[in-house]
């Protein structure tokens, strides 16, 4: 800009000084006069002029700095136009990247679960069985109705010894322990060989019994007549009392009449305590060689093929039932039947509770003493309630319990409910609507089908 500005100055100040010389020409006198004025005035128009000329110079100068400074402004505003594009730019691949994702989240069945062969979205957890296979597995399925039951009230117990089938086996005299033949925690049968002792006592009977045996066998002989009436009766008393003398030690007749008759095989005043009946040993506090007198017993023997639980009830529960009345209880996660046997008549000085025994068979030995239990004490009110078979329930996988559902013909799913007691016919449940359709045989395999697919009831 400040070089076009130059020439021009130049040519202007040319313009002047022709036309100064072209008015000196008509007039000389006034030429001459103001050729005395001339140099101080035409300096001071060329400072005029070249002020001017400066001026305009600089207003030049600063409009073409005004413009390079909008060329600059539109410049920057051409690059941030330039990086606003770029940032729509990007943000736009970063919306098709975003599309991208929820569009292979949407395609991914990991993430929203299978679709069958038709499309359709399957629901997770759930088991699909044809035709064929529910006739192979025998399934069978029921509407959830109300029956009509008794009402309940759960109570605590606790697994006792039956005492009626329950014995201590202790020595009828002071004894030597000589040898043992069982031990803590043992089964045994009735007649089984428990411990071998000595005693003094029993030696001394055995003495008295073979001098009685002796004089009975020789007055038996001679008869009443030719011994005597009287001896005759004498010697059959004094055998008599003899042989139960020595009977009340646990001995047999054959054991008895081999120590008789064959003394250095069979030391007299030693026998063998047997079981009186089967059970468990339960008690055996001795050492061998230990002296015994009559008063401590050596074991305790308990028949644990049926057990005792021993409920505890609220002194105001009202209880009209009669003995054999089925109840219902558990034992850790194990359920069991049982029969009532008796209600105590007088409260526990300490609990302030009222007992209720109740008789359990205990077959398979699952149940023993001091265990706890969780008793349902039938009550007079009855009220109605939902019940499901045995057969219709399985564990989910956390522990609890469960029973299969049928969604549609063919899809069963698992679903968790809650037991509110057990009962000879079934268990009392809550947590479905009334007309559910529960699977009540084939449950195993569909629990087996399930858990093959890992699904979990609580992973949503």
């Amino acid at each position: 800009m400040q070089k076009k500005t130059l020439p021009l100055l130049v040519s202007n100040l040319l313009l002047a000084a022709a036309v100064s010389n072209a008015s000196a020409g008509d007039n000389h006198a006034a030429a001459q006069q103001q050729s005395i004025k001339t140099p101080t005035h035409q300096h001071k128009d060329n400072e005029k002029h070249a002020g001017d000329s400066d001026h305009k110079h600089e207003e030049s100068h600063d409009h073409a700095e005004e413009t390079e400074h909008q060329h600059e402004e539109n410049h920057d505003h051409t690059e941030e136009a330039e990086h606003q594009h770029e940032e729509g730019h990007d943000h736009t691949e970063e919306t098709q990247h975003t599309s991208d994702k929820e569009n292979h989240s949407d395609t991914d069945g990991h993430a929203h679960g299978n679709e069958d062969e038709d499309g359709h979205e399957e629901e997770e957890g759930t088991v699909h069985l044809n035709a064929k296979q529910q006739a192979m597995i025998e399934l069978k399925t029921t509407k959830l109705k109300p029956v009509l039951l008794a009402d309940s009230r759960t109570v605590p117990g606790e697994v006792v010894i039956n005492r009626y089938n329950s014995s201590i086996v202790s020595p009828q005299a002071d004894v030597r322990v000589i040898q043992r033949h069982v031990m803590l925690g043992d089964h045994v049968v009735q007649g089984q060989p428990l411990v071998t002792l000595f005693s003094d006592e029993l030696a001394d009977r055995f003495s008295d019994l073979k001098n009685d045996a002796k004089e009975w066998e020789i007055v038996r002989k001679l008869g009443k007549s030719l011994a005597g009436k009287n001896r005759y009766s004498q010697a059959q008393t004094n055998f008599q009392q003899s042989l139960t003398k020595v009977s009340a030690f646990g001995l047999s007749h054959n054991e008895i009449q081999t120590q008789l008759n064959q003394p250095s095989k069979h030391p007299l005043g030693q026998f063998v305590l047997k079981a009186p009946h089967a059970g468990v040993v339960q008690q055996d506090d001795f050492l061998i060689g230990q002296q015994i007198s009559n008063s401590e017993p050596l074991f305790t023997l308990v028949d644990e093929t049926t057990v005792w639980v021993e409920a505890q009830l609220p002194p105001d529960l009202p209880l009209t039932l009669s003995k054999g009345t089925q109840i219902s209880l558990t034992v850790g996660a194990d359920a069991y039947q049982g029969e009532l046997l008796q209600f105590a008549h007088s409260l526990n000085e300490v609990t302030r509770t009222r007992m209720a025994r109740i008789s359990v068979n205990n077959q398979e030995h699952h149940l023993h003493p001091g265990q706890f239990a969780q008793v349902t004490m039938p009550l007079d009110k009855q009220t109605w309630q939902l019940l499901l078979p045995e057969t219709a329930f399985t564990r989910t996988p956390d522990g609890d319990w469960g029973v299969f559902i049928e969604k549609s013909p063919g899809e069963y799913k698992l679903e968790e409910i809650e037991v509110r007691r057990e009962t000879s016919n079934g268990r009392v449940i809550q947590g479905l609507p009334l007309g559910t359709k529960v699977v009540t045989s084939g449950t195993f395999f569909l629990a087996s089908e399930q858990a093959k697919a890992g699904f979990d009831i609580h992973n949503h």
